[in-house]
């Protein structure tokens, strides 16, 4: 069973969706985790002999090697995901994780400090990029501390599904949602959508309609969709999300209960 967020409450379990089976972990996946791992043992062979050497080795490819393991799981997990009917709470602004951007952000900068200070044998183009891994830790930190990161939101509404960015909003209306895809980018889970016609979409403040429609074209050009949610940042995976989407999308009368703002059970 899957660890979701509170907005989302998962019942009745139904067959399994053999469409999520392309979300598995691919031969690239496996590879990373294998070099990784190698790394890492080659860090310990070292060790001793060079601690210097086998500390730098194993806290990056330890690191690499972490996100790469992480990475297959959670493929594994997605791409094994049964349906459920999931009911959601309406109305409420659901955030991606802070503590996720933090976790990612105190862990390059460990690693970075660790490649600066045991990292002296190596050329100096070596002690650079540690040093921009490490400051790029740090200004994340900062920029979490001062509340620049992490922006937006997702919604759930009776009229449609809301998408928030920094200074708007935009709804799409359950009728004008065309297709739902989960899928994956940059080993990151995501969700695809596109709509039916871009006159029928809604912003706010309605200033922004003009924004809004050059952000979906520039997106379908880019990534082929006309809006990519990555849903692991709001600690849901993308065949769950699909799931709650498509019901309200197919269902009509299911929306009905968005408007009450409460779990149905």
């Amino acid at each position: 069973m899957y660890k979701t967020n509170s907005r989302l409450n998962q019942t009745h379990m139904k067959d399994f969706n053999p469409t999520y089976r392309e979300l598995k972990p691919s031969l690239r996946d496996w590879i990373l985790v294998a070099i990784g791992l190698a790394f890492v043992v080659a860090g310990i062979v070292v060790l001793p002999r060079n601690p210097k050497v086998g500390i730098v080795t194993l806290a990056f490819f330890g690191l690499c090697a972490g996100i790469a393991i992480r990475t297959v799981f959670r493929k594994l997990r997605d791409s094994r995901f049964q349906s459920l009917s999931v009911h959601v709470i309406g109305g409420v602004e659901i955030r991606p994780s802070r503590l996720r951007i933090l976790l990612m952000a105190v862990s390059l900068f460990v690693v970075g400090a660790v490649l600066l200070l045991f990292g002296t044998e190596y050329p100096f183009v070596f002690r650079v990029l540690a040093g921009l891994i490490c400051g790029t830790g740090i200004a994340l930190v900062l920029m979490i501390a001062l509340g620049k990161i992490p922006v937006g939101f997702i919604r759930f509404d009776s009229e449609g599904f809301t998408i928030g960015r920094k200074r708007w909003n935009v709804t799409l209306p359950w009728d004008e949602i065309a297709e739902i895809r989960a899928g994956d980018y940059s080993g990151n889970s995501a969700l695809y959508l596109w709509i039916k016609s871009l006159d029928r979409i809604k912003t706010d403040p309605e200033e922004f309609q003009n924004k809004a429609v050059e952000e979906i074209l520039s997106s379908e050009r880019w990534i082929g969709a006309h809006f990519m949610i990555l849903t692991e940042n709001y600690n849901l995976s993308s065949p769950m999300v699909a799931e709650a989407l498509e019901r309200y999308v197919l269902e009509p009368s299911s929306r009905e209960e968005l408007k009450k703002r409460m779990i149905l059970s």
